[in-house]
Protein backbone atom coordinates (compact mmCIF):
# COMPACT_ATOMS: atom_id res chain seq x y z
CA UNK A 1 0.00 0.00 0.00
CA UNK A 2 1.42 3.45 -0.63
CA UNK A 3 1.65 6.44 1.30
CA UNK A 4 -1.30 8.41 -0.22
CA UNK A 5 -3.74 5.08 -0.02
CA UNK A 6 -2.06 4.70 3.45
CA UNK A 7 -3.42 8.21 4.58
CA UNK A 8 -6.30 8.17 3.21
CA UNK A 9 -7.24 5.24 5.06
CA UNK A 10 -6.33 6.07 8.58
CA UNK A 11 -8.26 9.61 7.79
CA UNK A 12 -11.35 7.09 7.03
CA UNK A 13 -10.92 5.32 10.22
CA UNK A 14 -9.97 8.21 12.60
CA UNK A 15 -12.74 10.44 11.02
CA UNK A 16 -16.08 9.97 13.33
CA UNK A 17 -19.60 8.91 11.60
CA UNK A 18 -21.22 10.98 10.47
CA UNK A 19 -24.89 11.82 12.33
CA UNK A 20 -28.17 12.36 10.89
CA UNK A 21 -29.57 15.73 10.36
CA UNK A 22 -31.55 16.69 13.40
CA UNK A 23 -34.90 18.56 11.60
CA UNK A 24 -37.05 16.90 9.41
CA UNK A 25 -39.36 18.71 7.36
CA UNK A 26 -43.40 19.52 8.37
CA UNK A 27 -44.37 21.81 5.66
CA UNK A 28 -42.97 23.17 2.62
CA UNK A 29 -44.20 26.39 0.82
CA UNK A 30 -42.27 26.69 -2.34
CA UNK A 31 -42.54 29.95 -4.99
CA UNK A 32 -40.48 29.89 -7.72
CA UNK A 33 -40.09 31.08 -11.06
CA UNK A 34 -38.91 28.91 -14.31
CA UNK A 35 -36.83 31.36 -16.91
CA UNK A 36 -36.51 29.16 -20.45
CA UNK A 37 -34.51 31.85 -22.06
CA UNK A 38 -31.70 32.06 -19.08
CA UNK A 39 -32.56 27.99 -18.65
CA UNK A 40 -32.43 28.97 -14.38
CA UNK A 41 -34.99 28.12 -11.77
CA UNK A 42 -35.11 31.00 -9.08
CA UNK A 43 -37.38 31.56 -5.94
CA UNK A 44 -37.71 31.01 -2.28
CA UNK A 45 -38.51 28.10 -0.13
CA UNK A 46 -39.95 27.67 3.27
CA UNK A 47 -39.45 24.92 5.91
CA UNK A 48 -41.34 24.59 9.48
CA UNK A 49 -39.13 22.51 10.35
CA UNK A 50 -39.17 19.61 13.38
CA UNK A 51 -36.42 18.41 15.25
CA UNK A 52 -36.94 15.02 15.40
CA UNK A 53 -33.75 13.94 18.10
CA UNK A 54 -34.11 13.91 21.64
CA UNK A 55 -31.65 16.78 22.41
CA UNK A 56 -31.40 20.58 21.67
CA UNK A 57 -30.17 21.36 18.04
CA UNK A 58 -29.15 24.77 16.37
CA UNK A 59 -27.60 23.44 12.84
CA UNK A 60 -29.12 22.47 9.70
CA UNK A 61 -27.74 21.52 6.73
CA UNK A 62 -29.36 22.00 3.39
CA UNK A 63 -28.58 20.36 -0.07
CA UNK A 64 -29.08 22.36 -3.56
CA UNK A 65 -28.15 21.25 -7.01
CA UNK A 66 -24.12 21.77 -7.49
CA UNK A 67 -25.08 24.47 -9.63
CA UNK A 68 -27.33 26.78 -7.42
CA UNK A 69 -26.82 29.57 -5.04
CA UNK A 70 -28.44 30.52 -2.13
CA UNK A 71 -28.72 34.45 -1.70
CA UNK A 72 -30.57 34.91 1.58
CA UNK A 73 -32.08 33.06 4.40
CA UNK A 74 -34.65 34.29 7.25
CA UNK A 75 -36.32 32.82 10.68
CA UNK A 76 -40.02 33.22 10.63
CA UNK A 77 -39.64 36.86 11.87
CA UNK A 78 -37.99 37.70 8.83
CA UNK A 79 -34.40 38.27 10.68
CA UNK A 80 -31.31 37.13 8.64
CA UNK A 81 -29.99 33.56 9.62
CA UNK A 82 -25.96 33.33 9.49
CA UNK A 83 -25.06 30.24 6.79
CA UNK A 84 -22.11 29.39 4.75
CA UNK A 85 -22.45 27.46 1.55
CA UNK A 86 -19.83 25.98 -0.39
CA UNK A 87 -19.97 23.05 -3.33
CA UNK A 88 -18.66 19.84 -1.67
CA UNK A 89 -18.48 16.03 -2.59
CA UNK A 90 -20.71 13.60 -0.40
CA UNK A 91 -18.01 11.50 1.70
CA UNK A 92 -19.30 8.24 0.74
CA UNK A 93 -19.92 9.21 -2.66
CA UNK A 94 -17.38 11.63 -3.93
CA UNK A 95 -18.46 11.85 -7.83
CA UNK A 96 -21.58 12.96 -6.19
CA UNK A 97 -21.17 16.91 -5.67
CA UNK A 98 -24.41 19.71 -3.73
CA UNK A 99 -24.28 22.91 -2.91
CA UNK A 100 -24.39 22.42 1.20
CA UNK A 101 -25.96 25.40 2.82
CA UNK A 102 -25.32 24.87 6.66
CA UNK A 103 -27.66 27.19 8.72
CA UNK A 104 -27.28 28.49 12.45
CA UNK A 105 -30.19 28.88 13.82
CA UNK A 106 -30.92 32.54 15.95
CA UNK A 107 -31.26 30.13 19.46
CA UNK A 108 -30.95 26.14 20.30
CA UNK A 109 -34.71 24.19 19.14
CA UNK A 110 -35.57 21.59 22.01
CA UNK A 111 -36.19 18.26 21.07
CA UNK A 112 -39.78 18.11 19.82
CA UNK A 113 -39.77 21.84 19.29
CA UNK A 114 -40.29 23.68 15.47
CA UNK A 115 -38.65 26.62 13.88
CA UNK A 116 -39.50 28.09 10.21
CA UNK A 117 -36.65 29.07 7.95
CA UNK A 118 -36.88 30.78 4.46
CA UNK A 119 -34.25 30.26 1.60
CA UNK A 120 -33.75 32.20 -1.64
CA UNK A 121 -32.31 30.41 -4.00
CA UNK A 122 -31.02 30.21 -7.83
CA UNK A 123 -29.27 28.83 -10.62
CA UNK A 124 -29.06 26.06 -13.12
CA UNK A 125 -30.42 22.69 -12.81
CA UNK A 126 -28.44 19.64 -14.30
CA UNK A 127 -28.88 15.89 -13.41
CA UNK A 128 -27.03 13.42 -11.55
CA UNK A 129 -26.21 10.70 -14.47
CA UNK A 130 -23.02 11.06 -13.89
CA UNK A 131 -23.17 9.23 -10.62
CA UNK A 132 -24.91 6.38 -11.90
CA UNK A 133 -28.17 7.83 -11.64
CA UNK A 134 -28.91 7.75 -15.11
CA UNK A 135 -32.52 8.70 -14.52
CA UNK A 136 -31.94 12.11 -13.23
CA UNK A 137 -31.42 14.27 -16.08
CA UNK A 138 -33.42 16.87 -15.08
CA UNK A 139 -32.83 20.45 -16.80
CA UNK A 140 -34.80 23.36 -17.63
CA UNK A 141 -36.25 22.77 -21.15
CA UNK A 142 -39.17 23.71 -23.30
CA UNK A 143 -40.19 19.93 -24.36
CA UNK A 144 -40.19 18.83 -20.56
CA UNK A 145 -39.05 20.19 -16.97
CA UNK A 146 -39.30 18.63 -13.91
CA UNK A 147 -38.68 20.56 -10.27
CA UNK A 148 -37.94 17.25 -7.77
CA UNK A 149 -35.83 16.48 -4.93
CA UNK A 150 -34.16 13.97 -6.76
CA UNK A 151 -31.26 16.59 -8.97
CA UNK A 152 -31.98 18.98 -5.71
CA UNK A 153 -33.89 21.38 -7.94
CA UNK A 154 -34.97 22.85 -4.39
CA UNK A 155 -32.59 23.18 -1.02
CA UNK A 156 -33.89 19.99 1.01
CA UNK A 157 -32.76 18.61 4.50
CA UNK A 158 -29.59 16.57 4.27
CA UNK A 159 -25.98 16.03 4.91
CA UNK A 160 -23.22 14.84 2.44
CA UNK A 161 -23.07 11.42 3.57
CA UNK A 162 -25.44 8.74 2.13
CA UNK A 163 -25.47 6.52 5.59
CA UNK A 164 -26.33 9.23 7.96
CA UNK A 165 -29.16 10.55 5.81
CA UNK A 166 -30.40 6.87 5.19
CA UNK A 167 -30.88 7.40 9.25
CA UNK A 168 -32.53 10.31 9.48
CA UNK A 169 -36.79 9.85 9.69
CA UNK A 170 -38.52 10.65 6.31
CA UNK A 171 -41.42 12.00 7.58
CA UNK A 172 -44.39 13.02 4.48
CA UNK A 173 -45.21 16.71 4.84
CA UNK A 174 -47.40 19.32 3.23
CA UNK A 175 -46.86 21.76 1.04
CA UNK A 176 -47.47 24.98 -1.04
CA UNK A 177 -45.85 25.29 -3.89
CA UNK A 178 -46.42 28.27 -6.73
CA UNK A 179 -44.87 27.92 -10.55
CA UNK A 180 -44.49 30.74 -12.67
CA UNK A 181 -43.99 30.34 -16.67
CA UNK A 182 -45.04 31.47 -19.52
CA UNK A 183 -48.84 30.71 -19.95
CA UNK A 184 -47.99 28.58 -22.63
CA UNK A 185 -46.73 26.02 -20.47
CA UNK A 186 -48.83 23.68 -17.61
CA UNK A 187 -47.91 22.89 -14.15
CA UNK A 188 -48.60 19.28 -13.19
CA UNK A 189 -48.57 17.66 -9.40
CA UNK A 190 -50.51 16.58 -6.79
CA UNK A 191 -53.46 18.91 -4.84
CA UNK A 192 -55.77 21.17 -5.73
CA UNK A 193 -54.67 23.68 -8.09
CA UNK A 194 -55.21 27.23 -9.15
CA UNK A 195 -53.99 29.29 -11.66
CA UNK A 196 -53.57 33.44 -11.60
CA UNK A 197 -52.63 34.91 -15.56
CA UNK A 198 -50.35 37.86 -15.50
CA UNK A 199 -49.92 41.00 -17.68
CA UNK A 200 -46.42 39.83 -18.51
CA UNK A 201 -47.60 36.67 -20.59
CA UNK A 202 -46.80 34.28 -17.48
CA UNK A 203 -49.62 32.31 -15.62
CA UNK A 204 -48.70 31.27 -11.72
CA UNK A 205 -49.99 27.82 -10.90
CA UNK A 206 -50.23 27.33 -7.42
CA UNK A 207 -50.92 23.39 -5.49
CA UNK A 208 -51.81 22.80 -2.19
CA UNK A 209 -51.80 18.94 -1.30
CA UNK A 210 -54.29 18.91 1.23
CA UNK A 211 -52.61 16.49 3.11
CA UNK A 212 -49.22 15.52 3.57
CA UNK A 213 -46.94 13.86 0.69
CA UNK A 214 -43.58 11.88 0.84
CA UNK A 215 -42.67 13.99 -1.95
CA UNK A 216 -42.84 17.12 -4.32
CA UNK A 217 -42.65 16.36 -8.35
CA UNK A 218 -43.77 19.27 -10.15
CA UNK A 219 -44.03 19.07 -13.98
CA UNK A 220 -43.80 21.52 -16.62
CA UNK A 221 -44.72 21.04 -20.14
CA UNK A 222 -47.30 22.02 -23.19
CA UNK A 223 -49.46 19.16 -21.38
CA UNK A 224 -53.20 18.74 -22.55
CA UNK A 225 -55.85 16.90 -19.59
CA UNK A 226 -58.12 14.71 -19.39
CA UNK A 227 -60.49 14.50 -16.18
CA UNK A 228 -62.26 11.64 -14.95
CA UNK A 229 -63.87 11.10 -11.69
CA UNK A 230 -61.63 10.76 -9.05
CA UNK A 231 -58.82 11.24 -11.54
CA UNK A 232 -56.88 13.74 -14.06
CA UNK A 233 -54.30 12.69 -16.40
CA UNK A 234 -51.90 15.49 -18.24
CA UNK A 235 -49.98 13.93 -21.01
CA UNK A 236 -48.31 15.37 -24.25
CA UNK A 237 -50.13 15.91 -26.84
CA UNK A 238 -49.80 13.17 -29.39
CA UNK A 239 -50.75 10.85 -26.83
CA UNK A 240 -54.19 11.39 -26.08
CA UNK A 241 -55.58 8.06 -27.23
CA UNK A 242 -52.81 6.45 -24.94
CA UNK A 243 -54.19 9.17 -22.33
CA UNK A 244 -57.93 7.77 -22.46
CA UNK A 245 -56.92 4.40 -22.63
CA UNK A 246 -54.96 4.80 -19.53
CA UNK A 247 -58.03 6.69 -18.01
CA UNK A 248 -60.09 3.46 -18.47
CA UNK A 249 -57.04 1.20 -17.26
CA UNK A 250 -56.62 3.05 -14.17
CA UNK A 251 -60.11 3.69 -13.05
CA UNK A 252 -60.58 -0.64 -13.42
CA UNK A 253 -57.35 -0.85 -11.50
CA UNK A 254 -58.61 1.42 -9.11
CA UNK A 255 -61.72 -0.59 -8.33
CA UNK A 256 -60.10 -4.14 -8.60
CA UNK A 257 -57.66 -2.85 -5.96
CA UNK A 258 -60.35 -1.65 -3.49
CA UNK A 259 -62.23 -5.32 -4.25
CA UNK A 260 -58.82 -6.87 -3.07
CA UNK A 261 -57.77 -4.67 -0.50
CA UNK A 262 -60.56 -2.95 0.74
CA UNK A 263 -61.50 0.65 0.60
CA UNK A 264 -58.80 3.43 0.65
CA UNK A 265 -58.83 6.01 3.70
CA UNK A 266 -58.85 8.99 1.41
CA UNK A 267 -61.14 9.49 -1.75
CA UNK A 268 -59.64 9.23 -4.88
CA UNK A 269 -58.23 12.57 -6.13
CA UNK A 270 -55.66 11.63 -7.88
CA UNK A 271 -53.24 13.39 -10.88
CA UNK A 272 -51.15 11.02 -13.38
CA UNK A 273 -48.82 13.07 -15.44
CA UNK A 274 -46.88 12.05 -18.32
CA UNK A 275 -42.71 12.33 -18.55
CA UNK A 276 -40.57 11.13 -20.85
CA UNK A 277 -39.09 7.27 -20.73
CA UNK A 278 -36.07 7.02 -18.66
CA UNK A 279 -36.84 9.47 -16.05
CA UNK A 280 -38.23 7.45 -13.53
CA UNK A 281 -42.06 6.23 -12.50
CA UNK A 282 -43.09 7.29 -8.69
CA UNK A 283 -46.74 7.19 -6.80
CA UNK A 284 -48.16 8.71 -3.91
CA UNK A 285 -51.96 9.37 -3.73
CA UNK A 286 -51.03 13.16 -2.39
CA UNK A 287 -48.45 14.01 -4.39
CA UNK A 288 -49.89 12.05 -7.75
CA UNK A 289 -47.88 9.65 -10.15
CA UNK A 290 -45.40 10.65 -12.63
CA UNK A 291 -45.69 7.71 -15.44
CA UNK A 292 -43.21 7.37 -17.95
CA UNK A 293 -44.09 7.80 -21.86
CA UNK A 294 -44.19 4.17 -22.15
CA UNK A 295 -47.26 3.23 -20.15
CA UNK A 296 -48.95 5.56 -23.01
CA UNK A 297 -47.60 4.74 -26.05
CA UNK A 298 -47.43 0.56 -25.33
CA UNK A 299 -50.68 -1.52 -24.03
CA UNK A 300 -48.29 -4.01 -23.13
CA UNK A 301 -46.34 -1.61 -20.65
CA UNK A 302 -50.18 -1.02 -18.99
CA UNK A 303 -48.49 -3.10 -15.76
CA UNK A 304 -46.17 0.18 -15.14
CA UNK A 305 -49.19 2.09 -14.33
CA UNK A 306 -51.04 -0.77 -12.18
CA UNK A 307 -47.38 -0.87 -10.51
CA UNK A 308 -47.85 2.72 -9.11
CA UNK A 309 -51.56 2.54 -8.81
CA UNK A 310 -50.89 -0.46 -6.43
CA UNK A 311 -48.59 1.74 -4.20
CA UNK A 312 -51.76 3.96 -3.00
CA UNK A 313 -52.51 0.74 -1.19
CA UNK A 314 -49.16 1.01 0.62
CA UNK A 315 -49.73 2.25 4.34
CA UNK A 316 -46.61 4.49 6.01
CA UNK A 317 -43.45 2.71 5.92
CA UNK A 318 -41.92 2.76 9.60
CA UNK A 319 -38.97 1.34 9.56
CA UNK A 320 -35.63 3.55 8.65
CA UNK A 321 -34.37 2.54 6.22
CA UNK A 322 -36.57 0.54 4.94
CA UNK A 323 -36.44 -2.83 3.11
CA UNK A 324 -38.88 -1.92 0.53
CA UNK A 325 -40.59 -5.14 0.19
CA UNK A 326 -43.74 -2.75 -0.92
CA UNK A 327 -41.91 -2.75 -4.35
CA UNK A 328 -41.70 -6.33 -4.53
CA UNK A 329 -45.33 -6.61 -3.84
CA UNK A 330 -46.18 -3.65 -6.40
CA UNK A 331 -44.01 -5.77 -8.99
CA UNK A 332 -46.18 -8.86 -8.14
CA UNK A 333 -49.76 -7.08 -8.60
CA UNK A 334 -48.62 -5.31 -11.87
CA UNK A 335 -48.29 -9.04 -13.20
CA UNK A 336 -51.39 -10.49 -11.56
CA UNK A 337 -53.30 -7.41 -12.87
CA UNK A 338 -52.06 -7.60 -16.69
CA UNK A 339 -53.42 -11.24 -16.09
CA UNK A 340 -56.81 -10.47 -14.57
CA UNK A 341 -57.37 -7.26 -16.71
CA UNK A 342 -56.48 -7.53 -19.88
CA UNK A 343 -55.92 -11.22 -20.74
CA UNK A 344 -52.39 -11.45 -20.55
CA UNK A 345 -51.25 -15.26 -20.31
CA UNK A 346 -47.21 -15.00 -20.15
CA UNK A 347 -47.30 -14.94 -16.16
CA UNK A 348 -46.51 -18.37 -15.93
CA UNK A 349 -43.31 -17.98 -18.45
CA UNK A 350 -42.74 -14.62 -16.38
CA UNK A 351 -42.07 -16.32 -13.25
CA UNK A 352 -40.02 -19.12 -15.10
CA UNK A 353 -37.76 -16.36 -16.20
CA UNK A 354 -38.01 -14.40 -12.83
CA UNK A 355 -36.69 -17.46 -11.18
CA UNK A 356 -33.73 -18.16 -13.22
CA UNK A 357 -32.60 -14.59 -13.32
CA UNK A 358 -33.25 -14.75 -9.00
CA UNK A 359 -31.00 -18.11 -9.31
CA UNK A 360 -28.15 -16.57 -11.68
CA UNK A 361 -28.09 -13.90 -9.58
CA UNK A 362 -27.39 -15.27 -5.80
CA UNK A 363 -24.34 -17.51 -7.82
CA UNK A 364 -23.14 -13.96 -8.86
CA UNK A 365 -23.45 -12.18 -6.12
CA UNK A 366 -23.21 -14.07 -2.18
CA UNK A 367 -24.39 -11.08 -0.70
CA UNK A 368 -27.97 -12.16 -1.76
CA UNK A 369 -26.71 -15.51 0.23
CA UNK A 370 -25.46 -13.19 3.39
CA UNK A 371 -27.94 -10.35 3.91
CA UNK A 372 -31.77 -11.39 4.58
CA UNK A 373 -34.50 -9.51 3.03
CA UNK A 374 -35.28 -7.19 6.00
CA UNK A 375 -31.93 -5.91 5.61
CA UNK A 376 -31.99 -4.56 2.44
CA UNK A 377 -32.55 -1.01 3.04
CA UNK A 378 -29.58 -1.12 5.51
CA UNK A 379 -27.16 -2.95 3.18
CA UNK A 380 -28.04 -0.20 0.14
CA UNK A 381 -29.56 -3.38 -1.77
CA UNK A 382 -32.98 -2.21 -2.27
CA UNK A 383 -33.16 -2.63 -5.76
CA UNK A 384 -32.87 -6.85 -4.98
CA UNK A 385 -36.39 -5.62 -3.67
CA UNK A 386 -37.95 -5.45 -6.63
CA UNK A 387 -37.37 -8.98 -7.74
CA UNK A 388 -37.17 -10.99 -4.76
CA UNK A 389 -40.07 -9.21 -2.99
CA UNK A 390 -42.12 -9.97 -6.55
CA UNK A 391 -41.08 -14.20 -6.39
CA UNK A 392 -41.93 -13.88 -2.66
CA UNK A 393 -45.54 -12.37 -3.05
CA UNK A 394 -46.02 -14.82 -6.07
CA UNK A 395 -45.52 -17.69 -3.55
CA UNK A 396 -47.63 -16.61 -1.09
CA UNK A 397 -50.36 -15.63 -3.50
CA UNK A 398 -49.79 -19.54 -5.08
CA UNK A 399 -49.55 -21.09 -1.55
CA UNK A 400 -52.85 -18.85 0.36
CA UNK A 401 -54.76 -18.56 -2.20
CA UNK A 402 -56.20 -14.85 -4.27
CA UNK A 403 -58.87 -14.38 -0.77
CA UNK A 404 -56.38 -15.48 2.04
CA UNK A 405 -53.60 -13.08 0.31
CA UNK A 406 -56.04 -10.49 -0.05
CA UNK A 407 -57.03 -11.05 3.55
CA UNK A 408 -53.41 -10.36 4.52
CA UNK A 409 -52.40 -7.53 2.22
CA UNK A 410 -55.38 -5.58 2.33
CA UNK A 411 -55.76 -6.21 6.20
CA UNK A 412 -52.44 -5.14 6.97
CA UNK A 413 -53.47 -1.57 4.96
CA UNK A 414 -56.44 -1.35 7.24
CA UNK A 415 -54.81 -2.33 10.18
CA UNK A 416 -52.17 0.08 10.29
CA UNK A 417 -53.47 3.23 9.23
CA UNK A 418 -50.64 5.75 10.56
CA UNK A 419 -47.57 2.86 9.63
CA UNK A 420 -46.30 -0.29 10.13
CA UNK A 421 -43.39 -2.17 9.44
CA UNK A 422 -42.40 -5.58 8.45
CA UNK A 423 -43.27 -7.95 11.33
CA UNK A 424 -46.22 -6.19 11.43
CA UNK A 425 -47.24 -7.72 8.26
CA UNK A 426 -46.20 -11.12 9.14
CA UNK A 427 -47.83 -10.56 12.47
CA UNK A 428 -51.40 -10.35 9.95
CA UNK A 429 -49.90 -12.91 7.99
CA UNK A 430 -49.18 -15.14 10.47
CA UNK A 431 -52.56 -14.72 12.88
CA UNK A 432 -54.71 -17.96 12.65
CA UNK A 433 -52.37 -19.10 10.32
CA UNK A 434 -48.87 -19.69 12.22
CA UNK A 435 -47.59 -22.31 9.89
CA UNK A 436 -46.64 -19.31 7.51
CA UNK A 437 -43.94 -18.50 10.04
CA UNK A 438 -41.76 -20.84 8.91
CA UNK A 439 -42.52 -19.17 4.96
CA UNK A 440 -41.86 -15.58 5.97
CA UNK A 441 -38.50 -16.59 7.54
CA UNK A 442 -37.30 -18.19 4.78
CA UNK A 443 -38.38 -15.35 2.76
CA UNK A 444 -37.58 -12.22 5.64
CA UNK A 445 -35.34 -13.10 8.25
CA UNK A 446 -32.77 -15.52 6.65
CA UNK A 447 -31.83 -15.99 3.12
CA UNK A 448 -33.08 -19.31 3.09
CA UNK A 449 -35.31 -18.62 0.23
CA UNK A 450 -32.12 -19.01 -2.02
CA UNK A 451 -32.34 -22.70 -1.62
CA UNK A 452 -35.73 -23.08 -2.71
CA UNK A 453 -34.50 -21.38 -6.51
CA UNK A 454 -33.69 -25.55 -7.77
CA UNK A 455 -37.55 -25.78 -8.92
CA UNK A 456 -39.13 -23.75 -12.11
CA UNK A 457 -42.70 -22.54 -11.27
CA UNK A 458 -44.43 -20.47 -8.86
CA UNK A 459 -46.41 -23.53 -7.98
CA UNK A 460 -43.38 -25.70 -7.81
CA UNK A 461 -41.77 -23.58 -4.77
CA UNK A 462 -44.99 -23.13 -2.85
CA UNK A 463 -45.82 -26.93 -3.37
CA UNK A 464 -42.47 -26.97 -0.97
CA UNK A 465 -44.14 -25.51 1.54
CA UNK A 466 -47.41 -26.98 1.51
CA UNK A 467 -46.02 -30.17 1.35
CA UNK A 468 -44.06 -29.79 4.87
CA UNK A 469 -47.14 -27.75 6.65
CA UNK A 470 -45.71 -24.12 5.40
Amino acid sequence: MNITALAALLIAVQRPAAQPESFVPQVVTLDIRVDYGARTVSGSIVYTLANWTDHPARRVSFLANRLMDVAAITDGAGRPLRYTHDVVRFTDDPMRQVTQVLVTLRHPIPAGGTTSVRLEYGGYLTGYTEVGWLYVKDHIDTAFTIIREDALAFPVIGGVSDAANRKRPRPDFSYDASVSVPSRYVVATGGSATRTPHADGTTTWRYRSGAPSPFLNIAIAPFDSLPGEGVRIFYFSDDSAGARRLMASGQAALQTLAQWLGPRRRAASLVVTEIPDGWGSQANAVGGIIQTASAFRDSTRIGELYHELSHLWNTKDLENPSPRWNEGLATFFEALMRERLNGWTGRPDYYQRRIAGLRSAVAADSTLRRIPFVDYGKQAMTGASYRVGDLMFATLYELVGAERFNQIVGGYFQRYPNGGTTRDLVAVATQGAPELSRFFEDWLFTTRWTDRLSVDSVAAIAALYRGAGH
